[in-house]
């Protein structure tokens, strides 16, 4: 590989960690492509090779830093699977990302470029890996072939968007639990 090539995947690298610290400690809007820049030692032209736009950059910060912080096991339980990565999703909301995401979902609601860009850069990747999951507990025998993905998907996070959304109740590990304690009897293979 050219030296080039490494050394763009490091500033990139660097771009995304800078993004993903700055959303973190200061509030969204006062972020700025030169803030960016400035934190990860790069031009602010090299920023806009890859992204056109600062809610393009945090939002693939956002991506590569909460997959990080929500990776899905390969345990060989589908149903442990999604509940460690429910908890984890829970953490994350929980953190200062989580109040992130809340004010772009926030934004996204009179902001149609902002909802198409949450939804293609966070959501999308996000629920495919999970709808991937999925697909390999169905394939395995421990999720019924017969269910709606979609619906599934919806019905095992939607608690915790609302949650995250509303606020009118706490989001807590044990949710989790919970949460697939409702739902996975309707899900799960009949053995």
């Amino acid at each position: 590989m050219p030296r080039g090539r490494t050394r763009d995947q490091d500033a990139r690298q660097r771009v995304l960690d800078a993004a993903f610290d700055l959303v973190g400690s200061e509030e969204y809007r006062k972020v700025t492509i030169n803030d960016i820049a400035a934190s990860a030692n790069v031009a602010k032209q090299t920023i806009y090779r890859w992204w056109p736009s600062r809610t393009a950059v945090v939002l693939d910060a956002l991506v590569v830093g909460s997959m990080k912080a929500t990776p899905f096991g390969e345990s060989g339980d589908t149903r442990a699977d999604f509940r460690a990565h429910l908890r984890g999703v829970i953490r994350v909301f929980n953190s200062p990302t989580g109040a992130l995401i809340r004010e772009l979902i926030a934004e996204s609601q009179s902001d149609a470029a902002i909802a198409e860009e949450f939804r293609r850069r966070f959501w999308r990747p996000r629920r495919e890996l999970s709808l991937a999951h999925l697909h390999r507990g169905i394939d395995v025998g421990h999720v019924r072939p017969d269910i709606e993905p979609e619906m599934v998907l919806d019905a095992i996070y939607g608690p915790l968007w609302l949650r995250l959304t509303i606020g009118h109740l706490p989001l807590r590990l044990k949710d989790a639990d919970d949460i697939l304690d409702a739902i996975w009897p309707g899900v799960a293979a009949q053995r």
